[in-house]
């Protein structure tokens, strides 16, 4: 059947209408007309796969790459300047079917600095193929593994270090994992960050040997190798259990303003680093000057550390035991001694420090689920004069600031672009206290 794209999807994909129902296709974009085979029927919606193209949009680009889709990247068709029109478009339609939100409080998209090369960090799956130890990815909603040889969205620093790593581990004895002997490397992870390196060997009940270990650390700039064992079929995460040191420092620095942060292997940090930052400067520069700081789900402490000069108290809370060891000992590694962090439930930990201390401003980066009931509930009653919310999921911010507005009101929100040619949204929302002013 012909259908004719009306929009874009919030993964990606073009919309188009049938009988006023909506029909999900992947490869299509706005305004593009195609022939498509429809392969799945809901009371509600239809999914179709694209035969031809039939008419083509003029912010289409041809493209030789050939993993854009493994790597999650379907915006890779598009031209920039239209990637960025169409995220606006979704964040926008998004904050006003679930949160009632004005798009007038949107401003322009913060462009990426880089559009390609900008991942500092990947987690690959490991497969033989044709005799060859190799990275890859799955075609998305599949289990077909798909060799990749050369990323073009990781940086150049990030690639040549996996490739060099992935022919040291070709060479050993090491197999691809074999989940009934529950052994073999399942998952490279690798993180480079301004030519400092960190790589953790995820595998099943492995000893992994000296000689592999001593090869991995002599590539310049790498500062430790780790292992995790993880047997568990049905695992979602990569790490399985507690990250184990073979060779190096426990941490990996990296520069971010006027602070340097400790990372340990399994720590939380934004892959596109360059725009993270840009993101982490504009959050911190909407925070007033205030006694009492608290940032929720803090991880490592980044944004808590960089705003060191904006509040005499600062607490940062964290449920993972590990990120607030590392937040902790990265403020003392800075030398920042208004800054603490503990180990709680967001809002069990807000509960606590509201009964203490009255919280001046809310600092939020709850993961794409959002912020809970519970958590919505804490910010009730501890009531901070300003909330600084950076979110990656549209929908759930919308429905977090439904809530909110009860007794707050959003005064701009400020979307930038982490990962271009995905459908990846992450946002800055600045809401304060109704009836609340400034001290003039």
């Amino acid at each position: 059947m012909k259908l004719k794209i009306r929009k874009m999807g919030i993964n990606g994909e073009g919309i188009g209408y049938v009988d006023h129902k909506p029909v999900f296709v992947e490869g299509v974009l706005p305004y593009e007309e195609a022939e498509v085979e429809i392969t799945e029927k809901k009371n509600t919606y239809a999914k179709g796969t694209l035969k031809k193209l039939l008419w083509v949009s003029k912010e289409r680009i041809r493209t030789d790459y050939e993993y854009y889709i493994e790597e999650g990247c379907p915006l890779y068709i598009l031209q920039y300047e239209a990637q960025l029109k169409y995220k606006k478009q979704i964040l926008e339609e998004a904050l006003l079917k679930y949160g009632n939100v004005k798009s007038h409080f949107v401003r322009d998209f913060h462009p990426s600095p880089l559009i390609y090369g900008y991942r500092t960090q990947c987690k690959l799956p490991v497969q033989d193929s044709r005799g060859h130890m190799v990275t890859g990815m799955y075609v998305p909603g599949t289990n077909h593994f798909h060799p990749v040889k050369r990323s073009r969205i990781q940086s150049e620093e990030l690639e040549n270090a996996r490739i060099k790593i992935m022919k040291m581990v070709d060479r050993s004895y090491l197999k691809a994992y074999d989940d009934r002997k529950e052994k073999g490397l399942r998952y490279l992870v690798l993180r480079v960050i301004d030519g400092k390196m960190q790589c953790t060997l995820v595998t099943g009940k492995d000893k992994v040997h000296k000689e592999l270990v001593e090869e991995i650390m002599s590539i310049d700039g790498m500062t430790g190798v780790f292992q995790s064992i993880n047997t568990d079929k049905k695992a979602v995460a990569i790490f399985g259990s507690a990250v184990h040191k073979l060779a190096g420092e426990d941490t990996m620095p990296v520069k971010i303003g006027d602070i340097t942060l400790s990372l340990a292997p399994e720590s939380f940090f934004q892959l596109n680093v360059v725009q993270a930052q840009e993101m982490y400067k504009m959050a911190v520069s909407k925070i007033d000057k205030c006694n009492t700081l608290v940032e929720a789900y803090c991880g490592v402490g980044a944004m808590s550390l960089l705003a060191h000069k904006k509040a005499k108290h600062i607490i940062g809370i964290e449920s993972i035991p590990s990120a607030v060891a590392n937040a902790n000992e990265n403020a003392k590694k800075n030398g920042i001694e208004n800054a603490q962090f503990i180990c709680d439930d967001a809002a069990e930990g807000l509960k606590k420090i509201a009964k203490e201390r009255e919280v001046d401003v809310l600092l939020v980066d709850p993961p794409r689920s959002g912020m809970d009931d519970k958590m919505l509930d804490a910010i009730a009653q501890a009531l901070p004069k300003k909330i600084i919310y950076i979110s990656c999921n549209p929908s759930t911010l919308a429905k977090n600031l439904k809530v909110l507005k009860h007794n707050y009101h959003v005064t701009t929100i400020l979307p930038y672009d982490l990962f271009p040619h995905t459908p990846h949204i992450e946002s800055i929302t600045v809401l304060e206290r109704d009836n609340y002013k400034k001290d003039k």
